[in-house]
């Protein structure tokens, strides 16, 4: 009647189509949302990771099992990657120049080292205030310094306060016209 081939293409079909119009599949549902949660922040081993991914790929959650899939690459980085990376990030947390570190946290932060990038952001935002802080500080010195200038200066054509004149006056005799003596 039908040949064995054509019956396991029907019934794959037919159960593919079953998986994929499951009433939750595509869906984060509450309980896969705190599973999510709890692997990425809780899980250290990468094999497990990717095993969490697969399933969130199978349930057609394919964002969350990239998320996964990334965070299991960063989980099993090679130690001498991690010590580079553990260098860049020392280096950005003891900078001051704003958008390198920012550029740092963007990239740990799509490594899924979620934590470092908010860190860094962190570390941006108090730069970020101590810098306004020391504007203002010198905007205000700076005024002070203009107001104090302008109180030192001398009104009018520069002279100042009248002084009383004690000295003598030397006029000399006038001669008159027609004495010659």
């Amino acid at each position: 009647m039908f040949e064995p081939l054509t019956l396991l293409m029907f019934g794959a079909a037919a159960l593919a189509f079953r998986e994929i119009n499951r009433k939750d599949y595509g869906i984060l549902t509450p309980s896969r949302d705190e599973r999510y949660r709890n692997a990425m922040e809780s899980c250290h081993q990468p094999e497990m990771l990717l095993e969490e991914a697969r399933l969130f790929n199978e349930y057609g959650l394919k964002a969350q099992a990239g998320m996964l899939k990334r965070r299991a690459e960063w989980r099993g980085r090679p130690p001498e990657l991690k010590i580079t990376h553990e260098e860049i990030y020392q280096k950005a947390l003891n900078s001051k120049n704003i958008p390198p570190i920012l550029e740092v946290a963007q990239a740990f932060e799509g490594w899924t080292a979620t934590k470092k990038a908010s860190n860094l952001r962190e570390h941006v935002r108090v730069l970020q205030e101590t810098m306004i802080q020391e504007a203002a500080q010198k905007a205000a010195k700076a005024v002070e310094a203009a107001l104090e200038q302008q109180k030192n200066q001398k009104k009018g054509n520069g002279a100042g306060p009248p002084e009383p004149f004690t000295g003598v006056i030397d006029i000399p005799q006038e001669t008159t016209v027609g004495d010659d003596t």
